[in-house]
């Protein structure tokens, strides 16, 4: 059965070579950009691999915008303003806005590989690539000809998932919908990208059936099959797939046939998002259950 194009195996999309406007000196990655080709419209999302000794990215900061990485493989380091931090599978880091400039070096033997992501304020973000002496702005590169502020890092914008605490969510919508979840955004500063780890077991379900009327949502499953369904389509899916749920896109849920562990992320958002269960006939506004 054909599935649809919400979903994509992320090995099977182009990778296209970076960096993209600027000398690769010293840095080298390739990006696959499953966001993108799944219909994410309000955020990026993007697989890069970074072979042994080489920077994944200039080093950079942006204004507006929130990033984050989570490593799927591989070792390296972050660097982040004065700090570097060790990273490995599990590692997630956050970049809040500010003078924190940041890129990931892989070191060992095989590449590091991390997903990544970010929101989109066109019209609104610019940053620095701090070394080169450059200031970004959509893809438009111009020279630096301001002062740039002190570097700042803090320690906490990087964690271990394995280290964060675990707890259990039971939906208020469907008795079945109960999953295990961390938190990676609140503890690392960031306010609105939204991202957690999660663990659904057979018995259960992922979610109640719903969708988001201004938000988008995505998924990437780290381990484990399941039956999705979004709307009227049903299809299987596995590691290293990513499901995107762009705002006012059908209702969703995933049904595992084995233990399914993934990360999913989306925005936290001050616009009046509202949250519609079509099963349920329900749907929620600024916190609170209502009839639909």
């Amino acid at each position: 059965m054909a599935r649809p194009s919400c979903v994509v195996h992320v090995w099977d999309l182009p990778a296209e070579k970076r960096p993209r406007f600027t000398k690769p000196v010293g840095v080298g990655a390739l990006v696959r950009s499953p966001g993108d080709a799944a219909g994410l419209t309000h955020m990026g999302v993007h697989l890069r691999s970074v072979e042994p000794g080489l920077a994944g990215t200039n080093r950079h900061f942006h204004m507006v915008e929130e990033e984050w990485s989570y490593v799927l493989s591989g070792r390296g380091v972050v660097r982040i303003g004065p700090l570097r931090i060790d990273v490995w599978p599990g590692s997630f880091v956050a970049f809040p806005p500010g003078p924190r400039p940041h890129h990931f070096v892989a070191q060992g033997d095989t590449p590091l590989v991390f997903l990544e992501g970010g929101e989109r304020r066109r019209g609104e973000d610019y940053g620095f690539y701090v070394d080169l002496g450059k200031r970004f702005e959509w893809g438009k590169l111009s020279d630096v000809t301001e002062p740039l502020p002190p570097e700042e890092a803090d320690p906490s914008q990087c964690v271990q998932v394995d280290e964060l605490p675990i707890r259990e969510f039971q939906h208020d919508v469907d008795p079945y919908a109960r999953r295990l979840m961390r938190r990676l955004d609140r503890p690392t500063g960031l306010k609105r990208q939204s991202v957690c780890w999660s663990r659904v077991e057979p018995s259960a379900r992922s979610s109640a059936f719903h969708t988001h009327t201004q938000t988008d949502e995505w998924v990437y499953i780290l381990a484990g099959r399941a039956r999705a369904r979004v709307g009227d389509d049903t299809f299987e899916v596995g590691p290293h797939d990513f499901i995107a749920h762009p705002a006012g896109s059908p209702a969703h849920q995933m049904q595992p046939s084995e233990p399914l562990i993934y990360l999913m992320g989306g925005e936290r958002s001050d616009l009046d998002d509202v949250m519609i269960y079509p099963e349920g006939g329900v749907r929620r506004v600024r916190g609170k259950l209502e009839p639909l």
